[in-house]
C-alpha cells in the first residue's frame, strides 16, 4: 500500500521555505504580512516593504523549494 501525501493546512506550514526577496519597487527587506490558502498545497503569500511600504504577494508550494510566483497588481 502506497502512502498517501496529507495534505497540510498553511498554519501548518512554515513562514517561508526560502528567504522572500526584497521589494520588488525599492530593494528593501520585507515583512510578511499574512498567509491565506490559494490552491490545494499552495499559498498566497504577503509580504510588506518595511521602507515604501510596498506590497507584493506570491504563491508558493510549501514544503518544497519550488520557486516562488509573483502576483503583479494592475
Amino acid at each position: 500500500m502506497r502512502a498517501r501525501r496529507k495534505s497540510q493546512s498553511s498554519a501548518h506550514a512554515p513562514p517561508f521555505e526560502q528567504e522572500p526577496p526584497p521589494c520588488t519597487k525599492c530593494g528593501a527587506p520585507v515583512i510578511l504580512a499574512r498567509i491565506e490558502p490559494a490552491r490545494p498545497d499552495f499559498d498566497l503569500r504577503t509580504f510588506e516593504c518595511s521602507k515604501c511600504n510596498n506590497v507584493d504577494q506570491y504563491t508558493i508550494e510549501y514544503g518544497t523549494g519550488a520557486p516562488w510566483e509573483l502576483h503583479v497588481r494592475a
